[in-house]
């Protein structure tokens, strides 16, 4: 059902991916599509496009004269096919970066001649009613003569694998699995002539070969393209077998939201892709249905798949943020932009029983600046999502720590002991401090003297050596740290006395322990100084920029917590021994 046209190509394949992102994205240059902004208004919106009027893409000076395409051995069954020219591609000007010596020496060792040889390849698809394995097979016109014998060298190295046939009188090679799989799998290659070679599967090569002035829908569409043309595909959606024509418009084997979709797949009868490439290069879809209201129906399913797409990708690529309040408010301006753009360029005009989506673009700096700006969001999502993890582990750490602190001195790092000492009945040194033995920094907590407070002249000079665990890798910061205790009377780390995991009667499980509050809380590490809680407003006291906070539990676990989390639910999980346990899985997620 699908056709494929490439032109003039002049990128090699090893950039291919690159390049059809490119053209989905809709880089800059299209000619045919238009994006204004209201008056006073902050959100672009499309400008009006003509319904009935097709407008072709712009298209380079071809000096070549159309060339018919040889149809031989195409048969009538066939529902699709694949012509590429790898000698024109190779020996474009564009493929002096793509590895052709390497090409050269594998496609020989692998088929017996140099790809650089191959003038035409065409390859072919066929499904039927009565068979569940659609059959393949290629048709390779070569620029310099070839035997049958030389080919496919490295498939004859083992015996088991081939052996001499006849196909239809000619001499030929019959190539099988001896794995014998679930669908046993051979195909047999011949040659009419010494620079023609085919290849079909069993049972399809002998209608290769047979295949005589016939007609169908697909061979109609190949008689329609240019033979000078690099890469065609086409396929033919009437030729698909009854029963899988009626599963595509089945709105019952695809999501409810799909439905609609699903169902217009009946109003189709072909579909063209012609894409060119060059210094300006675009792409043109034309979708054939059987008739002007048929294509209108179409017509409106896809102007509302559109629609639905933009919006989908917009939320997505608006979850991701840099941290950065001004450039994430530019950042999502440019992509109402961009959405639009590319809304507007895949809106498709009709001209009666025909729709057509084209564009244009440039190669060049800025499409190569268009893309990096549109995969910005996904490398900072990315990005995001490492250093959310690399904090998750830290705070993992911290809370192995606080279990092995506790197995040693039978409380928390907090309250008056022979190695935590008080001053006028306050703690001298942050709990993070004597937590450092347990953290590999022993050597660390040495240097510090526990009997001054953490602001001596002595002990403020180890202020910059903070350990990496305290270290949150979405802020710089310094020596100040994020990973704050919760501070109350019924806290685990804030209460200023000694606790034990005994004392914590609502469950190690259900018990905040520290949280990572934002940028604005943090602290220098080593100040017996925690997060204040605002009883009005506990939520806003964490000081969260991004919707959501990490939290450690006694228990040692880690959780991101959605800051929708209601006041009295986050003043539960604070507090040690209220007696209101709180459903964890229930709690709202970022």
């Amino acid at each position: 059902m699908l056709f494929t046209h490439q032109k003039r190509s002049r990128l090699p394949a090893m950039l291919m991916n690159l390049v059809l992102l490119n053209l989905v994205l809709g880089l800059s240059g299209c000619q045919d599509t238009k994006v204004t902004q209201e008056p006073g208004q902050g959100n672009e919106q499309l400008a009006p496009h003509p319904e009935t009027e097709k407008k072709p893409a712009e298209e380079l000076v071809d000096t070549e004269e159309k060339a018919a395409l040889d149809l031989s051995y195409i048969p009538a069954t066939a529902m699709a096919a694949v012509v590429l020219a790898p000698q024109r591609v190779l020996g474009s000007a564009a493929a002096q970066l793509y590895p052709t010596e390497v090409l050269e020496v594998l496609s020989k060792r692998v088929t017996g001649i140099s790809v650089t040889d191959i003038e035409q390849g065409i390859v072919l698809l066929q499904m039927s009613d009565n068979s569940p394995v659609p059959m393949a097979g290629a048709i390779v016109r070569l620029a310099k003569p070839a035997s049958l014998e030389a080919l496919f060298p490295l498939f004859k190295q083992n015996p088991d694998t081939w052996q001499q046939a006849e196909v239809d009188g000619r001499p030929a090679i019959r190539f099988t699995d001896p794995s014998g799989g679930p669908v046993p799998m051979s195909f047999e290659v011949t040659m009419p002539d010494d620079k023609t070679v085919l290849i079909g599967m069993a049972g399809f090569l002998p209608q290769m070969l047979a295949a005589k002035d016939a007609d169908s829908p697909l061979i109609k569409l190949l008689a329609q393209v240019d033979a000078n043309d690099e890469l065609v595909a086409v396929a033919s959606a009437e030729m698909l077998p009854e029963p899988l024509q009626q599963a595509m418009v089945n709105p019952n084997l695809v999501p409810p939201l799909f439905a609609q979709y699903t169902a217009a797949l009946k109003y189709l009868s072909a579909v063209e892709i012609s894409v060119s490439i060059g210094a300006a290069w675009g792409g043109e879809l034309v979708i054939h249905s059987h008739d002007a209201d048929q294509a209108e129906a179409l017509q409106a399913v896809i102007v509302q798949g559109l629609s639905m797409a933009k919006q989908t990708l917009m939320l997505q690529i608006n979850a991701a943020n840099s941290g950065d309040e001004m450039v994430d408010a530019a950042m999502a301006k440019y992509q109402v932009r961009i959405g639009n753009y590319l809304e507007q360029m895949f809106r498709p005009t009709r001209d009666g029983n025909r729709l057509t989506m084209n564009s244009n673009a440039t190669i060049g700096v800025a499409s190569t600046g268009v893309l990096v700006a549109l995969l910005l969001p996904a490398v900072q999502a990315a990005r995001d999502a490492a250093r959310r993890a690399s904090s998750n582990n830290n705070l993992k750490q911290i809370g192995l720590a606080m279990h092995n602190y506790h197995e040693t001195f039978k409380q928390m790092p907090v309250g008056e002991s022979e190695r935590i000492q008080y001053k006028d009945g306050k703690q001298l040194l942050s709990w993070r401090v004597h937590l450092l033995p347990f953290l590999e920094e022993d050597v660390l907590y040495r240097q510090f003297r526990l009997d001054e407070p953490w602001n001596s002249s002595h002990n403020v000079k180890l202020l910059d050596q903070i350990p990496p665990v305290y270290v949150n890798p979405r802020h710089d910061l310094g020596n100040r740290t994020v990973y704050l205790a919760p501070m109350g009377p019924r806290t685990i780390l804030g209460s200023g006395k000694a606790v034990r995991f005994r004392d914590i009667t609502d469950g190690t499980s259900q018990t905040l322990a520290v949280i990572s509050v934002g940028p604005g809380q943090a602290i220098p590490w080593t100040q017996p100084a925690d997060l204040t809680i605002d009883p009005v407003d506990p939520v806003g006291s964490i000081g969260s920029e991004r919707g959501n906070f990490q939290a450690l539990f006694a228990d040692g676990s880690v959780q991101s917590i959605g800051t929708s989390i209601s006041a009295n639910v986050l003043k539960a999980l604070i507090q040690r021994d209220d007696n209101q346990p709180v459903n964890r899985d229930q709690l709202p997620g970022p």
